[in-house]
């Protein structure tokens, strides 16, 4: 068992180490008990999990998810939002580690935040699948800013972004509380478009769901002054 163990674990290894020579592990372990499983964290600067992490299109369930909670946002009469059209409307969550800023591929790809503004929604994909928003109102206190207010189940009436950060696409959400979440909460994103300009950290594990792993604790104080 231990021999195979092993060569499962050379055989990953070898296939990870050949999407580029100077991969970088952050942690890797492998376990022969309860059965054979290989994890490993590294950064990776490759195209096939950026092209997973910024893709925004619905599977069969993401549809089913956003189409049923949609039915229940009703318009508003008259209601005429606009969105910049020199806006990023596609944003994916960024991390920081060591100074350095990262996209990460979770374990579990129900913990990939990601973010959507259409001409009358806007779409929280999280451990949910994507959630949909009525947009009510949308202001543009600055060209590196918006307000957006909006109606979904969960209560969030508002969501603020400001661009920190134009050459790179960074930007600090601020949401507002929720029935969930009584005191509101920041993440740092980048626009989709922009995504590639960051390497990953990938949180691999072909048999288990592991813990996330944990990035620096972001200053969004000192990012928005």
């Amino acid at each position: 068992m231990k021999v195979l163990l092993l060569i499962l674990a050379l055989l990953i290894s070898s296939m990870l180490l050949a999407q580029q020579d100077d991969t970088v592990f952050l942690k890797r372990e492998v376990a022969d008990r309860p059965y054979p499983f290989y994890h490993a964290v590294f950064i990776d600067t490759g195209i096939k999990f950026k092209t997973e992490l910024t893709s925004f299109n619905f599977n069969h369930f993401d549809s089913a998810t956003y189409f049923d909670q949609l039915t229940n946002l009703r318009p508003l009469k008259n209601s005429k939002t606009s969105i910049k059209n020199n806006f990023p409307r596609k944003w994916i969550a960024l991390y920081k580690l060591k100074g350095k800023y990262y996209l990460y591929r979770p374990s579990d790809l129900g913990n990939l935040f990601r973010f959507e503004l259409t001409d009358s929604t806007t779409i929280d994909f999280s451990m949910e699948g994507p959630e949909p928003s009525r947009i009510n109102k949308v202001s543009f206190p600055s060209p590196t800013q918006a307000i957006i207010t909006r109606t979904n189940y969960w209560e969030g009436k508002q969501v603020s972004i400001k661009i920190v950060d134009q050459a790179k696409g960074i930007a600090v959400f601020t949401f507002s509380p929720t029935k969930y979440n009584k005191h509101g909460y920041k993440i740092l994103m980048v626009d989709g478009a922009k995504a590639h300009l960051f390497p990953i950290v990938v949180n691999y594990c072909q048999t288990d769901k592991q813990p996330e792993f944990e990035f620096d604790k972001i200053d969004f104080k000192s990012l928005t002054k």
